[in-house]
Parts: C-alpha cells; sequence; structure tokens
C-alpha cells in the first residue's frame, strides 16, 4: 500500500497544492505553516492589490527590484518549497522503488508524466499527447532543427535577431547539411509595423523554404512578432512554422492553436518562473511523424506515445518537474490576462517616462503593436554597463548588452510602478552626469 502512495505522488508530479500538503514526516518547524498557503489571489481583487502581495512570495530582498526576467525569472516560495519537498521525500523512500514500471520511478526521463504535460497542454491550448517536457527551449529547438529530413538547398527562413539557442541548431544544420539559413535583417521592417515583418518574410520566401521560424518576442529588443500572420504565411507556401515562446509564456497568453503553429516551445525558467532548467516542447500531432527523435531511448520509436517519444533524455530529476506543477499553479492562481495587463501597464509607465528625458534613447519599438514587456533602452554616448551599474547601486537589476549603449529592463509580475519611477528617476541622473 505504501509503495502505491508512493507510486501516486511520483507519477502524478502533484499540483502544489498537493505537493506542499501530502508530506508526512517534515516538521513544521523546517516550513512554517503559513510558508505553505500557497498565493490564490480572488478575480475580484485590484491588481495593484494582488501584485503587492504576489511580490511577497519571492525569496530576494524587498529592498531589491528585480528586472531581469528574461534571462532568468525569480521562483516564488511554493515552487521553490515544491522541489526542496519532493527532493527530500524522493531521498528518503528511494531504497523503496522495486522498478517494476516505468510510470512512477523516481526520474522522469523513463515516465510519460500524462498529468503536468496535460496541465501544460491545457496553458497554451495544446493537446497532452503534443507535449514533451524538456530541459529548455536550446534543447528542444535542437529537437526540431536536428529531426527533420533537410536536403542541401532547403531553406530556412528567420531573423537576425534570433537567439544563439534558436538559431544556432539550424546553423549547424547549415554547415553540416548544405541548408540555407536566411536571417532577415529585422530592423530594417520595424519602423513599418508589424505589416511590414509580415511583408520582409513574404519577400524572403521561395519554392525551397521548408522552415519559418522566430521568436514571439524577441530576446534582444522584445519585438513583439506578428506570430498568426507569419503562421499563416508559413503555411500558405507549404513551409513548416516554428515558433521560439521563450520570452511569452508567463508573460501573455499563448494559444498554439489560434497561432496556427506548428511547433513551439519556451522555456519555462523565464516569464512562467519555473525552476532553472525547465523547457516545453509543443509539435501539432499531425506534423510529429515529420520529425525523427534525435534522444534515443526505449520509446523513440513509439509514434502512438506522441511527443513523449521526443523526452527520451534518460534519467531526469522528478522535483524540478513538480517545482513546474507548481509554477503553472502560481502563475495560474494569479491569472494570465491579469499578468499581461499589469506587465503592459509597468511598459507603458517607462516607455513613457524614458520619452520625456531629451537624453534617453528607446531602441525597442515604439509601435505599440510590437511591444513587450522587455524594454530595451540606454543613454546617448554611454556604455550599457556603466547605466547598468548605476541602476544596481539603487539596487535594481538590469541587463546590460554586451558594449554597446543598451540595457534591456523586464517589466514583471515583481516589479511595482514605484520601482518604474525609481528607474526613470537613476536614469535622468545618469544622464545628466555625463561628461
Amino acid at each position: 500500500m505504501a509503495i502505491v502512495k508512493r507510486r501516486q505522488f511520483l507519477s502524478g508530479v502533484a499540483r502544489s497544492g498537493i505537493a506542499l500538503g501530502l508530506l508526512p514526516g517534515l516538521g513544521a518547524d523546517q516550513f512554517p505553516a503559513q510558508d505553505l498557503r500557497p498565493f490564490r489571489p480572488s478575480a475580484a481583487d485590484a491588481d495593484d492589490r494582488v501584485f503587492a502581495q504576489a511580490r511577497r512570495q519571492f525569496l530576494f530582498p524587498t529592498s531589491v527590484t528585480y528586472c531581469n526576467t528574461g534571462t532568468l525569472g525569480a521562483s516564488p516560495r511554493e515552487v521553490v518549497q515544491a522541489q526542496q519537498l519532493g527532493l527530500e521525500r524522493l531521498e528518503r523512500e528511494l531504497p523503496d522503488w522495486p522498478y517494476f514500471q516505468a510510470d512512477g520511478e523516481p526520474l522522469t526521463g523513463y515516465q510519460q508524466l500524462r498529468d503536468i504535460r496535460a496541465a501544460l497542454g491545457a496553458f497554451i491550448n495544446a493537446t497532452t499527447d503534443e507535449i514533451a517536457i524538456l530541459q529548455n527551449a536550446t534543447v528542444a529547438m535542437s529537437c526540431l532543427a536536428n529531426g527533420l529530413d533537410l536536403q542541401p538547398g532547403d531553406e530556412i527562413v528567420t531573423t537576425d535577431q534570433e537567439h544563439s539557442g534558436g538559431v544556432g541548431s539550424w546553423r549547424l544544420r547549415a554547415k553540416r547539411h548544405g541548408v540555407i539559413v536566411r536571417e532577415l535583417p529585422l530592423a530594417s521592417a520595424l519602423d513599418g509595423g508589424p505589416a511590414a515583418v509580415v511583408a520582409l518574410f513574404a519577400q524572403a520566401m521561395s519554392s525551397r523554404t521548408r522552415v519559418v521560424m522566430f521568436s514571439q518576442i524577441t530576446s534582444g529588443l522584445g519585438v513583439l512578432l506578428p506570430a498568426k500572420e507569419l503562421c499563416a504565411l508559413a503555411r500558405q507556401h507549404g513551409a513548416l512554422s516554428i515558433v521560439d515562446g521563450a520570452q511569452a509564456v508567463g508573460q501573455r497568453r499563448v494559444d498554439v492553436r489560434d497561432l496556427g503553429c506548428d511547433a513551439y516551445l519556451t522555456s519555462p525558467h523565464k516569464w512562467l518562473l519555473a525552476p532553472k532548467g525547465t523547457g516545453i516542447l509543443f509539435i501539432k500531432r499531425d506534423v510529429q511523424p515529420r520529425i525523427w527523435s534525435t534522444l534515443a531511448s526505449g520509446s523513440f520509436d513509439d509514434q502512438d506515445a506522441g511527443a513523449y517519444r521526443f523526452m527520451q533524455y534518460g534519467t531526469g530529476s522528478v522535483p524540478v518537474v513538480q517545482g513546474l506543477a507548481a509554477a503553472l499553479d502560481f502563475i495560474s492562481g494569479i491569472g494570465i490576462d491579469r499578468i499581461e495587463r499589469w506587465d503592459a501597464s509597468l511598459t507603458r509607465r517607462l516607455r513613457d517616462g524614458l520619452a520625456a528625458l531629451p537624453h534617453a534613447r528607446l531602441f525597442s519599438p515604439a509601435d505599440p503593436g510590437l511591444a513587450s514587456a522587455l524594454t530595451t533602452f540606454g543613454v546617448a554616448g554611454r556604455p550599457g554597463r556603466e547605466l547598468q551599474d548605476a541602476l544596481w547601486a539603487k539596487k535594481i537589476r538590469v541587463r546590460a548588452q554586451g558594449t554597446s549603449e543598451r540595457v534591456r529592463l523586464s517589466a514583471h509580475l515583481y516589479v511595482a510602478p514605484a520601482d518604474i519611477d525609481r528607474v526613470i528617476e537613476v536614469v535622468a541622473s545618469f544622464g545628466r552626469a555625463r561628461r
């Protein structure tokens, strides 16, 4: 009977309420009861109240303003606890496992994890069999790029502003197998808005185009690309559409059916605030037979298993997946539409404030149709690293971009309007101090 209960615990990958509530053997002094209560605000609560309460769910000091979600999201307390408690229980009960079936074993690469895959699928409007759980968006993109049968001269149309983890696997195919990767100059189209971006892609399409790959939100400038229109364009030309959503899921509502994409991938350790080293890969069910498994274990060729055959990575961490389930609960409990609204209001406040400073430069597109919660800006003639340091002196964490003037600010749910005002004050002072 004990074995059955433990199997249910691991194979179900308990949602956060279960993961934190059914853990006998842990003393109350280790995790005080108030810390174990999940954060689930009422839909009737005002946004400012909800996000002020949400800020207290994170472990970094309240004196710090964290604006680097585009690199790594901060996980809330209940996500951290789901991992901690899951790890302790796994290690305590490890000798009990007889390994007579895959589902429920204390590792992830050999069990289907259908409960969490179903929940993740529902979050982006996909079925369980269309979802694979991997380590990050880079791994997911590599599965797609290396799994497709492509011939020398076949074309992949993308942009020159893709993350290296998104475009790198296609460049590898170009070097190894002679495919052609067309990296379109995205900046040349941004002044024309979403329609100009679609036109840029349309002009690049040819009879040899096999894949259209792009970021729903670009990493460097935070450009929200017209994903639905680009997927439709790919479909019109008989090409596969692959969307890199590493910067989108958890920031805004994502509906893969509405987008019409053939594949979608993301790193939930960013805006979904999941454990570091988690990835989601969606592949449309009728597209899956076109993609070889490039991670191979016992079920690599099981077509009936759906996207599970793309999860053949061997031993993995159950507590990490439990943390992913808890993160999904946390975001869903607040409400993705509420989060999108809050992040957008912070972004408008930031951009309006920057526009009032004569020395400030906005590098992200000003067109609201291309805006996301990522904003890249700087001060004319000053290195971005100096501005990054000036902001960090006030305990505001942003990310400088190389040796350029640019810094990138991610406005997510643990950022408040007052934090944005403090950013503007620092930028104003930094500009006045220029020599």
